[in-house]
């Protein structure tokens, strides 16, 4: 029997879909990792100690939930891939940046708004970003473009007690956990991968971990991590 020309056609195609309707869901959806991050001794206070070994000392309590929100989790080594930009703003209220840490893509625009009854100064020195936005009143807004990867430190000019971070990305894996210390990294490339949790006066955590395509994979972070048998 000769089969037509157009049925020799249609033949692959159905064949396609017909793999597509039965392929498993878990095999059609992006990579993902996504875990939790504790900071495992209070960052303002230092563990305590005796002399005495039979005197029991309290445990350190994890920090403040807040702190979690001072933290970036990133893929790191990741290939620079197309981002879109972002716009953030890091509010200047009672002498502090809110947020204190932020994270964006290249291309990204941060505000530096002041609802201070006072005068800053935003500045920077960073390798990554360097600029300085002069002093402006209480309803003022002054902002910067962030155009390279890295990270940024960012001060007052008047009030030295006052500092920030910007984290500048060039790929969309990173992420700020939320305040019950969650975060989520979705369409990871399979394979070996690197994961970075980053705080910014407890520095980096890296944690590898195995991406396979449609499986979600976990790394749960605490910052510091602990000593064996501490």
């Amino acid at each position: 029997m000769v089969i037509p020309h157009a049925v020799r056609r249609l033949v692959p195609a159905l064949a396609a879909l017909a793999w597509m309707a039965t392929a498993s869901p878990v095999a059609q959806q992006p990579a993902a990792v996504v875990g939790q991050v504790d900071i495992g001794i209070p960052i303002t206070t230092r563990r305590p100690s005796t002399p005495y070994p039979t005197r029991a000392v309290p445990s350190p309590a994890l920090a403040p939930a807040s702190e979690r929100r001072h933290v970036v989790v990133y893929l790191r080594e990741a290939r620079p891939q197309p981002v879109a930009p972002m716009r953030v703003s890091m509010l200047q209220q009672n002498e502090h940046f809110i947020p204190r840490v932020a994270a964006v893509t290249v291309g990204s625009e941060v505000d530096f708004p002041n609802d201070d009854p006072i005068y800053h100064n935003v500045f920077s020195l960073s390798r990554a970003k360097n600029f300085n936005l002069g002093r402006y009143p209480r309803g003022a807004t002054r902002s910067v473009r962030f155009d390279r990867p890295g990270i940024v430190k960012v001060f007052c000019d008047i009030h030295s007690h006052m500092s920030a971070t910007v984290m500048v990305f060039d790929h969309p894996w990173f992420d700020v956990p939320d305040e019950d210390g969650r975060f989520e990294l979705t369409g990871v490339p399979p394979g070996d991968q690197e994961i970075t949790a980053w705080h910014e006066r407890l520095g980096d955590t890296t944690a590898l971990v195995h991406v396979q395509t449609g499986r979600p994979v976990t790394a749960d972070f605490v910052l510091p991590v602990p000593e064996e048998g501490r």
